[in-house]
C-alpha cells in the first residue's frame, strides 16, 4: 500500500486566493520593477490605455531578457523557493512576484521578452481558461488583441514587456465611462509617488535606473533632504554588523529649508506618517516610515527623525519579508540596537524641531520666562498664561486692571485655545502657525519700545549688554523674532556711552 498520495492544489481556488494578497496597483508594478532591475535593465517605460473600456498596462525594459526556457520556469508559480541561495543583486524572494502581482490586478498575463541576439518567446496566463479547464493551462501565443502592445519588444536589442489586459481590480465595472476613465488615468498619480519612493536609490545611484510613466521622466524621493546642508546624519548613532547598516538622520528645521524642500519633505503619507524607519532590502524600500512593532508612537515635536536601515537579500526570512514587499518584523538579535537608535534620534528631532529662530544666546530652563505654561491635570495637558511672565506683568501695569478683570479675561482665553484646529493645521500644513519669515510678521513697535524698556533697567544695575540681553531675550515673546535680538544690539552702544557701570 501507498505511503502517500499526490494533491496538488486545484488550479482555480489556487489563483482566486492569490489575488486576495494584497497588493495595490502602485505595489504590483513596483514588483514588475524589481525584475527588470535584477535584468540589469537601464531603461523601463510603463504605459497605459484606458482603450475605450478595455484598459491595458503595460512595463517595458530594456534588461538582458529570457529565454525561452527561461520564460516558462519565469511563469511557473513558485519557480524559485524563498530558502534557495540567490544572486546578491536579486530582488525576488518566493518566485510569485510577477504572477501574484499581475494576478492581483488582471485576468491576462502576457510576457515577451528577448535575449541579445534572439528571438522573442511569449507566455500567456489568461484566468478564464484557468477557471474554465480547473488546469494550469499556459497559452503558447499572445492573445489576438495584444499584438500592437507587443510588437515593441523587436525594437530592442533584449529586454521585457509584461503586458496586463482585463483589469477587473484596477477599476470597477463603470456605470459612467467617462468618469471611469478618469479615475483610471489619477491611479498612475499614486503609481508615479510610489514609485520614486521605492526606487528612490536605483535613479538616483551610480546605474542611475530610468523610469518613465507615459513620456514623464520619474525622478527620485530624498527621504532625508540629504541635499539640504542643514540636515544631520547621525554619526555617534550609526550602526554596521556585516549584515545589516543603520544610518539616522535628523531633517532640517521647516525655517532651513525651502517651500519645494517642505513640500517634498512630507512624501506621500506626511510629514508625521513618514518619520521613523525606513528598510532597505539591497537599496529598494520595503518600509518607509513608522516604528515596525516598537511601542512608540509617530508624534508631531519627532517628525524629522528618520533612519535609514540596510538589509541583504538572504535577510529575508530573518525580517520575515512578505510576498508584496511591503511589511518586515524586526529579528529578537536586533531589537534593541533599533529601538536605541530610534529613541536616540527621536530626541534629537525634537531639539530640532523646537528649535527657534531669532532666540536670544541659550539659558537654562529656569530662567526662561514662557508666555504659556503646561501642566497636567490626570491624563489631560492644561495650558495656562504665565502670569509671572514679565512682559505679561508690565503690559497689565499700563492699565492696571482689577484682578477679578485679569482672572475672567485670561480665563476665557485658556479655556478657548483650539487645541484640535491647531494640531490638523499643523499636520496639514507643518509650523503653518509659527515661525514666519520675519518680514511677513513684524513684531509691534510697542512690545520693542518694552523689551528694550526692561533691558535699559538692566543696564543701569550694572548688567554687560550680553547679561541684559540674555535676560531680556529669555522672555517671551521677545525671543520669538530677530527684531528685538537686532533693536537691543542697536541701542547697546548708546547706552555704553551714557549709562556708566560696573559688572556685577
Amino acid at each position: 500500500m501507498a505511503e502517500y498520495e499526490e494533491v496538488p492544489p486545484k488550479a482555480d481556488a489556487m489563483v482566486a486566493s492569490m489575488r486576495a494578497i494584497g497588493y495595490d496597483l502602485p505595489m504590483a508594478i513596483a514588483d514588475i520593477i524589481d525584475n527588470s532591475i535584477y535584468a540589469r535593465a537601464k531603461n523601463v517605460w510603463i504605459d497605459y490605455n484606458w482603450a475605450g473600456g478595455d484598459p491595458w498596462i503595460r512595463v517595458k525594459d530594456d534588461g538582458g531578457g529570457m529565454t525561452d526556457d527561461e520564460l516558462r520556469e519565469a511563469m511557473r508559480l513558485g519557480s524559485k523557493g524563498p530558502n534557495e541561495a540567490r544572486d546578491p543583486q536579486d530582488l525576488g524572494r518566493f518566485g510569485l512576484g510577477l504572477k501574484t502581482a499581475s494576478f492581483s490586478q488582471c485576468r491576462v498575463l502576457t510576457v515577451s521578452t528577448k535575449v541579445k541576439g534572439g528571438t522573442p518567446s511569449t507566455r500567456c496566463w489568461d484566468l478564464d481558461v484557468i477557471e474554465r479547464t480547473k488546469r494550469w493551462q499556459l497559452r503558447l501565443l499572445p492573445p489576438d488583441d495584444a499584438g500592437p502592445m507587443l510588437e515593441d519588444i523587436d525594437q530592442l536589442d533584449s529586454g521585457t514587456v509584461v503586458l496586463w489586459q482585463h483589469l477587473d481590480r484596477v477599476i470597477d465595472r463603470p456605470d459612467d465611462i467617462k468618469a471611469a476613465e478618469t479615475v483610471f488615468n489619477n491611479k498612475f498619480i499614486d503609481v508615479r509617488k510610489h514609485l520614486e519612493m521605492v526606487f528612490h536609490r536605483y535613479m538616483s545611484g551610480p546605474t542611475r535606473l530610468s523610469i518613465s510613466i507615459g513620456r514623464t521622466p520619474l525622478k527620485p524621493w530624498d527621504p532625508y533632504l540629504t541635499s539640504n546642508q542643514f540636515t544631520q546624519e547621525l554619526s555617534t548613532e550609526k550602526y554596521e554588523d556585516g549584515s545589516i547598516r543603520i544610518i539616522p538622520y535628523v531633517l532640517p528645521h521647516v525655517s532651513k529649508r525651502t517651500a519645494t524642500e517642505t513640500a517634498m519633505g512630507a512624501g506621500t503619507k506626511g510629514w508625521n506618517a513618514q518619520q521613523g524607519f525606513y528598510i532597505y532590502r539591497n537599496r529598494r524600500m520595503i518600509v518607509s516610515g513608522g516604528y515596525l512593532d516598537f511601542n512608540l508612537k509617530p508624534e508631531e515635536h519627532y517628525k524629522l527623525g528618520r533612519i535609514m536601515v540596510d538589509l541583504k537579500n538572504d535577510m529575508d526570512s530573518e525580517w520575515r519579508i512578505d510576498v508584496r514587499k511591503a511589511v518586515a518584523i524586526p529579528p529578537d538579535r536586533l531589537r534593541t540596537q533599533l529601538e536605541k537608535v530610534a529613541k536616540a534620534t527621536r530626541e534629537e528631532a525634537v531639539k530640532i524641531y523646537r528649535a527657534r529662530t531669532g532666540r536670544a544666546p541659550k539659558l537654562s530652563r529656569m530662567n526662561f520666562q514662557e508666555v504659556w505654561t503646561k501642566r497636567r491635570r490626570g491624563d489631560k495637558i492644561i495650558y495656562e498664561i504665565n502670569r509671572d511672565n514679565e512682559a505679561m506683568k508690565r503690559i497689565l501695569a499700563e492699565v492696571a486692571p482689577p484682578e477679578r478683570w485679569i482672572k475672567k479675561l485670561f480665563g476665557s482665553i485658556e479655556r478657548t485655545v483650539p487645541h484640535r484646529e491647531i494640531i490638523i493645521d499643523s499636520c496639514n500644513n507643518e509650523d503653518c502657525h509659527v515661525d514666519m519669515p520675519p518680514d511677513v510678521s513684524p513684531p509691534d513697535q510697542g512690545l520693542v519700545d518694552l523689551c528694550i524698556e526692561i533691558y535699559k533697567e538692566k543696564r543701569k544695575m550694572g548688567r554687560t549688554h550680553e547679561e541684559a540681553a540674555g535676560f531680556v531675550l529669555s522672555i517671551e515673546p521677545f525671543n520669538t523674532h530677530p527684531a528685538f535680538h537686532a533693536a537691543l544690539d542697536k541701542i547697546a552702544e548708546e547706552v555704553d556711552t551714557r549709562t556708566p557701570h560696573t559688572r556685577r
